[in-house]
């Protein structure tokens, strides 16, 4: 399910079940396994110092990994080379800079576990 103005690029795996909400750009080198849900404005990178004048080209993307049953909060930001693991939740705002267990909910700048979240999103 695809919001408005969603960009997918080349090259990108998502899921089935998969919910992409308004204003989101899954760019290459992204990864969305199934269930997994993209809050409004959500942001994933794929390249850690970028330039302009001197692209690297996609052999250098750094890798994305979203699993199965995911949650990325509204205007989250998903910094390139990381994995969130299964059904954990990134909290709206976050960014993260480091992989999330499963099961994990993650909120703050830089994204810190935060609580325990179980498949339907209840906090334990």
């Amino acid at each position: 399910m695809l919001g408005q103005n969603v960009n997918i690029s080349s090259h990108v795996k998502i899921g089935n079940g998969v919910k992409i909400q308004n204003n989101v750009s899954v760019y290459e080198g992204v990864e969305l396994e199934d269930d997994v849900f993209c809050g409004p404005s959500c942001v994933f990178t794929n390249d850690l110092t970028p330039r302009a004048a001197y692209p690297k080209g996609r052999e250098n993307y750094k890798k994305t990994l979203i699993k199965k049953g995911a949650s990325i909060g509204a205007n989250a930001t998903i910094v390139c080379g990381h994995t969130v693991g299964k059904y954990a939740m990134v909290a709206a705002g976050a960014v993260v800079t480091e992989d999330v267990p499963d099961y994990c909910l993650v909120k703050g700048v830089p994204a810190r576990v935060c609580a325990k979240v179980d498949e339907k999103g209840n906090i334990q």
